[in-house]
């Protein structure tokens, strides 16, 4: 199961939607916070669009290697680091992602899990860049 949740974590930090894709269940969730997507699709497509977005957004987006942590039999936290830099001025910003797997060895929920210093640190960042008032 930890090679599942590798796979998913690898192939986010490569932009590699269609592995995205094979890691999960038909059924499978995300909770993003803010909304709930269903299905391996629409899920796969939020990660694309988040991408596409922040490259969009940023002078420079890159991503760092995630690491997992196994929390039980079939629960594992997945740990991001996002490296942003706009006129000049770089910011990481770190969040973390639970997954619970199925029997099958298939992700069937993804909650995305948000430290609130970070969400308050990225917050000021994009007032210094201008990007948020």
């Amino acid at each position: 199961m930890i090679n599942t949740a590798i796979t998913f974590g690898q192939s986010l930090d490569k932009d590699n939607f269609k592995l995205t894709k094979t890691t999960l269940s038909p059924e499978c969730t995300y909770n993003t916070g803010k909304e709930i997507l269903k299905g391996p699709d629409d899920i796969c497509h939020s990660y694309e669009s988040n991408m596409l977005d922040g490259r969009k957004k940023f002078d420079k987006l890159e991503w760092g290697q995630s690491r997992v942590e196994q929390i039980s039999g079939s629960d594992f936290l997945v740990h991001f680091t996002d490296y942003l830099t706009h006129k000049g001025i770089e910011h990481t910003y770190r969040c973390s992602q639970k997954l619970t797997l199925d029997a099958d060895g298939k992700i069937v929920y993804i909650e995305h899990l948000e430290d609130l210093a970070e969400r308050a640190n990225l917050d000021e960042f994009y007032r210094q860049v201008g990007l948020k008032t």
